[in-house]
């Protein structure tokens, strides 16, 4: 089966990503490819909308591990929503991700980055207060 990929950018920074189909052994590299120019610093937060995606074997979840590392090194992170049943539960047992970074949907994404953010202008705020 293949594997639709989409990204769009919903602000400066941020990107959805959207997946459709299968990510395995047979489209991890495309994966891997269409993300690559996104992994760099200026980009704040990939959003890995699911709701498309029917099936990720071990070489999918590997390339997801690797994207959120690079992002973590970067001072970035990833977020995923819209996980279809038989995907949240791959992911559930191998304990993948923290569960505060995985959404039901894209309204629950967008209030996670907006009190990010506004915690963000807290933290600026205080240190130039002193």
């Amino acid at each position: 089966m293949a594997l639709n990929i989409s990204i769009e950018e919903q602000k400066q920074g941020v990107y959805v990503v959207k997946l459709a189909g299968e990510l395995d052994s047979d489209t991890y590299m495309m994966f891997q490819d269409k993300l690559r120019p996104f992994l760099v610093e200026s980009t704040e937060v990939l959003i890995f909308d699911m709701s498309g995606l029917r099936y990720i074997s071990s070489m999918g979840l590997a390339e997801i591990f690797k994207i959120r590392k690079k992002m973590e090194a970067y001072k970035g992170s990833i977020v995923i929503s819209n996980l279809q049943p038989q995907i949240k539960k791959v992911f559930e047992i191998v304990k993948a991700l923290p569960s505060e970074k995985v959404f039901e949907n894209r309204e629950e994404v967008d209030n996670y980055l907006s009190a990010m953010q506004r915690k963000e202008i807290k933290e600026q705020k205080k240190e130039t207060e002193w």
